[in-house]
């Protein structure tokens, strides 16, 4: 009888449990939350693949219009900003769910290599803004010859130029 008596009781203390976990991970502690700026943890969702030529980063930003976006590129880092106005509640709004996130979001990442600023070609569709960052010259792959039969070969490149005194 004790056991059934304390059932009901572990169950409160379970959904106890459950509540602080839930109250704990919305919460201002929340790491995610304090990184991102926003209430939903991840302001700023982020692909960033390299290939021969270029770096490609895809940023998921609904509800951003593209005259509220900044990016920006300085010494290696790339930094997206996006700001986004709260709509306006009229007379006799009751809020039953609000969790879009409204305000400031930015996301800055260390790009593994130089671009070139100059050429980067960018979209914005469907919430998602595409950056097709070039890489500079210097920073994409060569071919290396190998000579053969004991010669030697050297790798010419047009940034090596002799210096004159």
């Amino acid at each position: 009888m004790a056991i059934r008596s304390l059932t009901p009781m572990l169950s409160d203390f379970v959904t106890l449990r459950d509540a602080m976990d839930r109250l704990f991970e919305q919460s201002v502690v929340d790491p995610a939350r304090l990184l991102s700026g926003t209430a939903t943890g991840v302001g700023m969702p982020l692909e960033v693949c390299e290939t021969g030529d270029d770096v490609v980063v895809k940023a998921l930003v609904p509800g951003i219009s593209p005259e509220s976006l900044d990016v920006t590129y300085n010494q290696g880092v790339l930094t997206l900003h996006a700001k986004s106005e709260a709509p306006e509640a009229e007379k006799g709004w009751t809020w039953y769910v609000r969790e879009i996130g409204y305000g400031e979001m930015t996301r800055s990442i260390s790009l593994p290599v130089q671009i070139d600023v100059d050429h980067v070609e960018t979209t914005f569709e469907n919430g998602i803004l595409t950056l097709r960052l070039p890489k500079a010259e210097a920073a994409r792959p060569r071919q290396i010859k190998v000579g053969s039969n004991g010669q030697l070969k050297r790798l010419e490149s047009a940034a090596r130029e002799p210096v004159s005194a």
